[in-house]
């Protein structure tokens, strides 16, 4: 078998996430088999495992930010012993820590959005402080700051900071018609934009007329154009020094222009 497995594998043994993911999944086939047996026997009573430990000679080392562990073979006394005590949690508690991949549009994710201007190694270092997306990129800016996000996530500030800027532009997240009061159809683009200040309204234009904006709130902007309009690059100027531009139809992610 082990000639069969990669390299890596062989070397270093398997990144610790999968070790834990199989021991629970099997876990998981252990519970799921009890109750099956309880069901069908109509059993008054059995019994279930609540806590499992183990003390897991094995050898433990850092690849690419991931840790693996390979457990000691025969003869092999210098491995170090980790200790895993697993107990059990209801549904409840699993959705309340999980990570909430509603998130956002997948054309919005860091690395669809970012571009070159995100390293892989620089997603990863955001993955780990919980920023997978430019939503939250853009949540912790306003609630920590640049030097901090920079500091927790180890990430060069200047690097941090182009990204920052990029993911602040606005970006279309939907274009959809509407059926207004008067009975007559028209179409609304609905836009992220994180420059938005309270109280003012940005100035947007395309195909050399304004767009009207029909409304601003938490973020977002809706743009009632003309069909003329639709798939026009838009300036969208928030205000002294902040103009960017991004096409009008469905996301796309907006650039700012040079000052």
């Amino acid at each position: 078998m082990s000639a069969q497995m990669p390299t890596l594998m062989q070397d270093a043994g398997v990144p610790f996430d999968l070790f834990i993911q199989a021991l629970t999944d099997q876990l998981d086939k252990a519970q799921a088999s009890m109750a099956i047996k309880a069901r069908v026997g109509k059993l008054p009573l059995t019994f279930a495992v609540k806590d499992v430990s183990i003390d897991l000679r094995a050898y433990v080392q850092l690849v690419d930010d991931d840790i693996y562990v390979r457990p000691a073979g025969p003869g092999e006394a210098e491995a170090s012993t980790v200790k895993l005590a697993l107990t059990t949690i209801t549904r409840p508690m699993v959705e309340e820590n999980a990570v909430d991949f509603k998130a956002e549009d997948p054309k919005f994710g860091l690395k669809e959005a970012l571009g070159d201007d995100l390293s892989d190694d620089d997603q990863r270092r955001l993955e780990r402080i919980g920023v997978r997306t430019i939503t939250q990129l853009n949540d912790l800016k306003k609630t920590a700051g640049a030097d901090v996000i920079a500091r927790l996530a180890r990430m060069p500030v200047n690097r941090l900071q182009q990204a920052l800027m990029k993911a602040a532009a606005p970006r279309v997240t939907r274009v959809e018609e509407t059926a207004p009061d008067d009975g007559d159809r028209g179409t609304r683009v609905r836009m992220r934009a994180p420059g938005l200040r309270a109280g003012r309204l940005p100035r947007v234009f395309a195909a050399g007329q304004s767009v009207p904006v029909v409304a601003a709130e938490d973020g977002e902007i809706v743009l009632a154009p003309l069909a003329s309009q639709l798939g026009c690059e838009a300036e969208v100027d928030f205000g002294p020094g902040e103009v960017a531009h991004v096409r009008l139809s469905e996301g796309h992610l907006g650039r700012w222009s040079a000052p």
